[in-house]
């Protein structure tokens, strides 16, 4: 089954390709960028802050393409691009870093690497529930099978490992926001690993919930800034 990620909540949350939460900078310019002027044999580092020195958490190859724009900080304005002389400008394009989203990570790229990209490729969309198991909590491995299940409705629903859950929710600037209560089973958890586990998903599936598709991996992450709890799901295919 293959699945197309659109922006559209009602068939799919995994049709995102979404940005997660605190975001400083500004997102204009195209939505898209693919790399540019690096070697062959050399990557684009993607680091946790807009700073050479700052600790890298992926890298993009030098023919990557499909890279989110989340904003970029730095640089001129285009006033003041129209003023400069030709060192300012080179200058100017060194200060520019930008926020991105690429193979399901977040973080920040100097923009001097970055021209104006491609959309990645989609797939025929779907029009009926998509299911996707867990794979970490806050980078951990579940204590046991559990998954989240999006539904052309927006009604939202799964299994913590222990008790089924349902709720609703709807998209809206690239997240996800819980709109009612969450509904569920009330069978007592076998052990205290599973109650933990439970109750850490459910705090994630609260209020607003930040996006990132990985269109390469085909992985999910639900962040929730509030509580701290970040999900990461990949499809589960029949």
């Amino acid at each position: 089954m293959e699945i197309r990620f659109a922006a559209n909540i009602a068939l799919s949350i995994g049709m995102l390709l979404a940005a997660a939460s605190g975001a400083h900078a500004t997102a204009d310019g195209p939505d898209f960028f693919m790399v540019r002027d690096v070697a062959a044999n050399d990557v684009l580092n993607i680091r946790t802050e807009p700073n050479p020195r700052a600790q890298k958490i992926g890298e993009i190859p030098p023919d990557g393409d499909g890279i989110q724009n989340l904003g970029c900080e730095g640089g001129l304005s285009f006033a003041e691009w129209l003023e400069a002389t030709e060192a300012e400008r080179d200058a100017s394009e060194r200060r520019v870093w930008c926020r991105i989203a690429y193979d399901g990570i977040v973080g920040w790229v100097a923009g001097r690497f970055l021209t104006e990209g491609s959309e990645p490729v989609a797939n025929a969309a779907v029009s009926e529930p998509v299911r996707w198991a867990l794979l970490k909590i806050n980078g951990q491995p579940p204590n046991a099978e559990a998954f989240v299940t999006f539904a052309p409705d927006g009604s939202v629903s799964g299994s913590t490992g222990c008790n089924q859950f349902t709720t609703a929710g709807s998209i809206d600037s690239n997240a996800l926001f819980i709109k009612g209560p969450v509904m569920m089973t009330r069978k007592a958890c076998p052990d205290e690993a599973l109650a933990t586990q439970e109750k850490t998903i459910l705090a994630a599936l609260q209020g607003r919930i930040d996006i990132v598709f990985s269109p390469f991996s085909d992985e999910l992450a639900l962040s929730n800034p509030q509580t701290g709890v970040t999900l990461r799901l990949s499809p589960l295919r029949p």
